[in-house]
């Protein structure tokens, strides 16, 4: 699930990087930030999630839960400078979501392979 959902995530960047009338302030930009503000934070409810049960060392959890709390606050702060008319360049707008995206991947979500392959599968309750 964690991994369909890095797809996504990746897409969604890479959309953003393909369209290149999409810049800070556009209204193509704004949609797909919007977008993926939504997705991102829809991500991180799931990993928490998983991250409470999987068996983590605390400190990495909080570590991880912390690099959410970060992201979440510079996409706030990158919308509230989109409001107010404050300029950002595109490549400084795309190298913030990549960081949200691919760094984040890299650092804190692949250390979640080694504790989920030991966490037994949960069994999703009939409806």
């Amino acid at each position: 699930m964690i991994d369909r959902e890095h797809v996504t995530l990746v897409r969604q960047l890479d959309q953003l990087n393909a369209d290149k009338d999409a810049h800070p302030g556009s209204e193509a930009f704004s949609e797909i930030l919007s977008q993926l503000g939504r997705q991102i934070n829809a991500h991180f409810d799931t990993e928490e999630e998983i991250l409470r049960g999987c068996g983590m060392p605390s400190q990495v959890v909080l570590e991880h839960v912390q690099a959410h709390t970060e992201i979440i606050e510079q996409y706030a702060r990158l919308n509230l400078d989109l409001m107010n008319g404050k300029h950002h360049s595109r490549e400084e707008a795309l190298g913030l979501v990549r960081r949200w995206i691919v760094d984040h991947v890299l650092t804190h979500d692949v250390k979640l392979s080694g504790y989920l392959a030991e966490t037994p599968t949960r069994k999703t309750p009939d409806v």
